[in-house]
């Protein structure tokens, strides 16, 4: 039997933040697969050395911006946006939204890239080229995806929570 999603745990980070080879490992998707790739030194500094720009790091000012917009978006959208959190250089969500997944995932990248360049921060790139998808199939899963990404992703300075959802 097949089961629609009930949301999405969404998450991609800033550009050259997160390597292949990461000390924190890494994911590599090859033949529609994941696998958690280990800490590997050489292959860390092999992804280095392809950077077409500077690593992208959001200050306090750009993690409120992004949040803003994604909040924004989500609501023209009529996407209930269940929770958020910008990190300096990464980005969770948890979503409900009448499109695919990998158009959601764009439209989250897309907008906030748009207003951070309108607000004068214009790196070459903003966010690295894919995201982490996950579908969320059960309520129980959902609340576990929404605490991890409000209460466990450290100092708490640009985040959104469905608090309607919680109580």
């Amino acid at each position: 039997m097949y089961n629609n999603p009930i949301a999405y745990f969404i998450t991609f980070s800033t550009y050259g933040t997160w390597l292949h080879g990461d000390p924190r490992s890494s994911v590599m998707r090859e033949n529609g697969r994941a696998r958690v790739l280990p800490e590997n030194t050489g292959f860390y500094h092999h992804e280095q050395a392809k950077f077409k720009a500077s690593p992208v790091l959001l200050d306090n000012i750009q993690r409120q911006i992004v949040r803003d917009t994604i909040v924004k978006h989500c609501e023209i959208r009529q996407w209930r946006l269940f929770a958020l959190h910008v990190r300096t250089n990464h980005v969770h969500t948890v979503v409900k939204a009448n499109k695919r997944i990998d158009q959601v995932a764009n439209e989250l990248k897309g907008w906030p890239k748009r207003v951070l360049r309108e607000e004068g921060f214009d790196p070459p790139k903003v966010w690295t080229g894919g995201s982490s998808k996950v579908y969320i199939y059960s309520e129980g899963t959902l609340r576990e995806k929404i605490h991890y990404v409000v209460y466990e992703q450290g100092e708490m300075v640009a985040y959104y929570v469905d608090e309607a959802f919680l109580k």
